[in-house]
């Protein structure tokens, strides 16, 4: 036979060690339901037609790409008609002060879908964009709280998004969303930029989870510094705050003395990378322009609409409410044209010159009413806060009572939101500096959609779990007084807990068989628990006639495999404990190389998984096993191989054990494995050979026992965090056990 193996127990503590396949493997079903309602729903829209003047821009340069195949161009008096410069060869560079990536993406995708309109392309990649990153997000998530439940509880999402947000099953983009001071629906200019932000940061989020070395570190600093880059690309300013995410990856990963410069450098590589990646895109363009069109990028205007913008900012609240500005600006581009044409009427839009003239026009109109100034840009911000109020409210409540919780998921937790930070007040600014629209919302949309689903995971987990954190003080008391009422026990004696229904056909044998295995310390507990045989007739004569060395006790109980195992347990006065069955399925075998291991195993299970054991089971029964056990894998996030074979246990802990168990029935073993693992506790593994006999045997395990184990799995599953906070191992220095 093989060596034992001790399965290290996966508790929830720091070490992050992966998931069970199986609960990867539920984690990622969760996540295709996500990602595919998202992508059904983004598919289903009409086309998201673009502001007009953009719109033009938008179809001349699809258009132009097609002829061409050099991005950013359009023919001579096409699109945009304040972006012309008329060229020689019959074409114009295109989207002088618009952030020029959606435009491209839009160009690119007639390769994909062959369209005469950018609309279809568009659609897919928003599509995809939505979609992408919630394949990912409950796995992020359950990670965070260390519990798989905080991400099965996304399916959730898509409703309480619905809720939240505007009526959208979207997270983290504004996109297809409309009111009445947004009559148009925030197209693709703007959901590319809120997607791209929360794909990003729940990578991030992710990474953060994981546990990375120094070259891990510094290709997830490269590769979120060129994912910030195309952010930049797409909308300005958006991947900043990606890029500077980048140093809480390295703040959770370093040692505390280096900390902050890890974090520090980390952050200044990403967000250097992130401006990189759209100047070196945006030359290697322009050289393309210059040779379609004949004008060279340093005869363009070079200045982005900032100021413009700014000054436009200015004219709240009228376009929130109709109420007019109390500086009389206008919502509108043409109101900031002819300002600054009457200035100057040679002035061109998007110049240098044009941005200088609107910078005086806006500091002229703030300084002129700065009170007036400061309680506006205050009204924008609260505005702003009021249309995320009811994400705000499930982030505050779902994290701060995650926080509240003492553990290892708190520095996790913390790091989530710390990532979210930077994104967060880099999107505060062209809400409140320009104007609290839709349109302006895509990085606050992207951070908080993240936020959201952290919230909403952290809220499940801290409910589900608190009947258990309340019973937890009480169970400690209670396993304090139980140690204290334990009678002593024989140093090296042996109690073989043998429960039995309907056994008359081997249980007499199988007692016989244990008393020649055991000396004059050990004992045999046999529990009755409701047979209508001859089986309580034959555990009296054996009683009545027990002339061996070791202790016989013939006990009774209710029906149920975990009663009479609990009976067992608790009647027990032992050392050690052998728990088996009324057949001895693996012969004396199993016995022998409990025996060999060490003195100090507190948990060992005779498995029929262990790669050395021997065991012929029909097709039914193997199936059913290895359901069973991968349903164990993914609500209990066991890593033991079988919990349905005999078991090797310390005496005090079993003890204790039986003493707080719950299961009556075929699951009560499963719960002992449950309660180990969760404890820390090594749970070995020892190799069996299934006996001729027992495979020839009509099994007594029925169809209706696979839905009370299935059933009983996910009881289990809701239950288990009571024994998360219990330490029952037996210390020599402690006259109780350490309750942590």
């Amino acid at each position: 036979m093989g060596e034992a193996q001790p399965i290290d127990a996966e508790v929830v503590d720091d070490r992050r060690a992966l998931w069970p396949r199986s609960t990867t493997f539920l984690l990622g079903v969760v996540g295709l339901v996500l990602a595919t309602v998202a992508f059904v729903a983004v598919m289903s829209m009409p086309d998201l037609v673009w502001h007009p003047a953009r719109d033009f821009e938008l179809q001349s340069t699809y258009d132009a790409y097609r002829e061409t195949g050099v991005p950013l161009v359009k023919e001579n008096g096409t699109g945009s008609w304040y972006t012309q410069v008329a060229g020689p060869d019959g074409y114009t560079p295109a989207a002088w002060d618009d952030d020029p990536g959606v435009y491209m993406i839009a160009s690119f995708m007639s390769h994909v879908t062959g369209s005469e309109s950018p609309y279809p392309g568009l659609r897919v990649v928003m599509a995809l964009l939505c979609a992408l990153p919630l394949t990912v997000l409950p796995f992020a998530v359950a990670r965070v709280f260390g519990r798989a439940r905080a991400g099965y509880v996304l399916l959730a999402l898509p409703a309480l998004t619905w809720l939240v947000n505007g009526g959208t099953v979207l997270l983290g983009t504004e996109y297809g969303l409309s009111d009445e001071s947004s009559p148009l629906r925030v197209y693709a200019l703007y959901g590319v930029t809120g997607s791209l932000v929360f794909a990003s940061l729940t990578l991030v989020l992710l990474l953060s989870t994981a546990r990375l070395r120094t070259r891990g570190l510094v290709l997830a600093t490269v590769g979120i510094g060129l994912l910030a880059g195309v952010g930049n690309l797409v909308r300005s300013m958006s991947g900043v705050g990606v890029a500077l995410s980048v140093g809480v990856l390295w703040w959770l990963a370093t040692r505390r003395r280096w900390r902050w410069w890890a974090a520090v450098g980390g952050a200044v590589v990403a967000v250097t990378l992130s401006f990189v990646v759209p100047t070196g895109v945006m030359k290697a363009v322009q050289h393309q322009q210059a040779e379609v069109t004949g004008i060279a990028s340093s005869d363009l205007p070079a200045a982005h609409a900032l100021w413009h913008s700014a000054y436009l900012g200015l004219s709240y609240p009228e376009p929130v409410n109709g109420e007019p500005s109390p500086f009389g600006i206008p919502w509108s581009d043409e109101f900031g044209w002819q300002q600054a044409r009457a200035v100057d009427p040679d002035v061109v839009i998007a110049s240098t010159e044009y941005d200088e003239i609107m910078k005086q026009l806006y500091l002229d109109k703030v300084e002129s009413m700065p009170v007036a100034a400061a309680r506006l840009y205050v009204d924008k911000a609260l505005f702003t806060v009021k249309h995320f109020g009811a994400m705000i409210v499930v982030i505050v409540i779902g994290i701060g009572l995650a926080l509240r919780r003492s553990g290892p998921h708190r520095r996790r937790l913390w790091g989530a939101v710390a990532l979210t930070v930077p994104t967060v007040l880099i999107g505060l600014l062209p809400a409140v500096l320009v104007m609290p629209l839709l349109y302006y919302y895509s990085e606050l949309s992207g951070a908080l959609g993240l936020l959201t689903a952290v919230g909403l995971g952290g809220f499940a987990w801290v409910v589900t779990s608190m009947p258990s954190q309340v019973r937890a003080a009480e169970r400690g008391k209670i396993a304090a007084r139980l140690h204290e009422l334990t009678p002593a026990h024989a140093p090296g004696s042996l109690a073989v807990v043998v429960p039995t229904r309907n056994g008359e056909a081997t249980v007499a044998a199988t007692v016989e068989s244990l008393a020649g295995a055991l000396g004059h310390a050990d004992e045999i507990v046999v529990v009755e628990n409701g047979s209508n045989d001859r089986t309580t007739e034959i555990l009296d004569a054996l009683a009545a006639g027990w002339s061996h060395e070791c202790r016989l006790s013939v006990l009774h109980s209710e029906r149920g495999l975990g009663v009479a195992l609990r009976t067992g347990v608790l009647a027990s006065r032992s050392d050690r404990l052998l728990l088996t069955a009324d057949d001895l399925p693996f012969g004396m075998g199993d016995l022998e190389e409990f025996r060999r291991l060490p003195s100090d195993t507190v948990v060992a299970i005779g498995s029929k998984a262990h790669p050395g054991s021997d065991v012929h089971r029909s097709t039914r029964r193997t199936l059913q096993s290895r359901v069973f056990r991968h349903m164990r894998e993914a609500l209990l996030h066991s890593r033991v191989g079988d919990s349905q074979g005999t078991f090797w246990v310390d005496g005090s802990w079993a003890r204790m054990f039986a003493a707080f168990s719950r299961e009556p029935g075929l699951m009560w073993t499963t719960e002992l494995v449950m309660a180990a693992e969760i404890q820390g506790i090594p749970v070995t593994e020892v190799p069996v050979s299934l006996t001729e006999s027992h495979d020839t045997v009509t099994s007594r395990f029925s169809f209706g026992d696979a839905v009370r184990g299935l059933r009983g799995i996910v009881r289990l599953a809701l239950q288990k965090d009571d024994y998360l906070q219990d330490d029952w191992v037996p210390r020599e220095s402690a006259h109780e056990p350490a309750l942590r």
